[in-house]
């Protein structure tokens, strides 16, 4: 990611919301260091709606 900072895009596709990252990563301060990290120059897409995939079973 340091390579990339600023040169080229990245492209980071989660389900959770920024708030949840720390129960999932464990680690609260890191977590938040990681996200102002990622999140300076980023731009956020949020999608709204029902699921693409069908349930299977």
């Amino acid at each position: 990611m340091e390579e990339r900072y600023r040169q080229r895009s990245t492209i980071i596709t989660t389900n959770l919301a920024y708030e949840e990252w720390a129960g999932l990563l464990g680690n609260k301060p890191m977590t938040e260091a990681l996200l102002s990290r990622v999140r300076h120059y980023c731009h956020t897409v949020r999608i709204e709606g029902p699921p693409l995939r069908e349930p299977q079973g």
